[in-house]
């Protein structure tokens, strides 16, 4: 055993002294990066970069805070939001999700927990962290945190100016894989939480 243990603490003080200053090389370079537009909830920014081929480009770069992605589950049943979506024209089913633009430094499970509360209405007993995403890495950094909200009760929705017309509906875990399945369910966001939520045998 302690043969065993002696090399393989050889093994790994000879990966870290090879791997010392290790750094991952970027294949693209940025040369120059100027802001086109910015509000409160997002920037814009264009960058002239420089590819490993050495040929030059303009990349689009959306900036915005990641935010999170709530699962509220009650017995075999969950909690989903319906607003309209103004770049679709037409009103959508999502999981609740949002973000705080005026407390960036906030955990994440604290804003997942006002989130809920906030579109829902909803306290959390429990809340059990899934998993973290990527929302478009082609032209953005920004991800999300992933909850499962369980032991749940209603206090009475919070919401704010822009989320005006958004109400709240319950329906049957199956009904609304169903949808998924259908291809109903158009928010990519809400559909891979719940597929990961699933995968890891958080929900059934």
């Amino acid at each position: 055993m302690y043969c065993t243990v002696k090399a393989l603490t050889l093994l790994l003080e000879s990966y870290k002294q090879r791997n010392q200053g290790l750094t991952v090389k970027k294949e693209i370079k940025t040369l120059e990066s100027r802001q086109i537009y910015r509000n409160r909830w997002m920037s814009l920014k264009e960058d002239r970069i420089l590819r490993a081929d050495g040929s030059e480009g303009l990349y689009s770069v959306i900036e915005k805070d990641d935010f999170v992605v709530i699962i509220p589950v009650e017995n075999d049943e969950i909690y989903l939001v319906e607003q309209y979506r103004y770049p679709l024209g037409q009103r959508t089913t999502e999981l609740p999700q949002g973000s705080w633009e005026c407390s960036r430094d906030a955990a994440p499970e604290d804003v997942a927990r006002g989130e809920l509360k906030e579109e829902t209405g909803l306290n959390a007993g429990k809340m059990e962290y899934v998993g973290y995403q990527k929302l478009a890495q082609g032209y953005s950094a920004q991800g999300y945190h992933i909850y499962l909200a369980t032991e749940l009760t209603f206090t009475g929705q919070q919401l704010e100016e822009e989320e005006y017309g958004l109400t709240v509906k319950k329906l049957k875990i199956s009904a609304f894989a169903q949808l998924i399945r259908d291809g109903k369910i158009t928010d990519a966001t809400s559909v891979t939480a719940f597929l990961l939520a699933r995968t890891k045998n958080m929900i059934s």
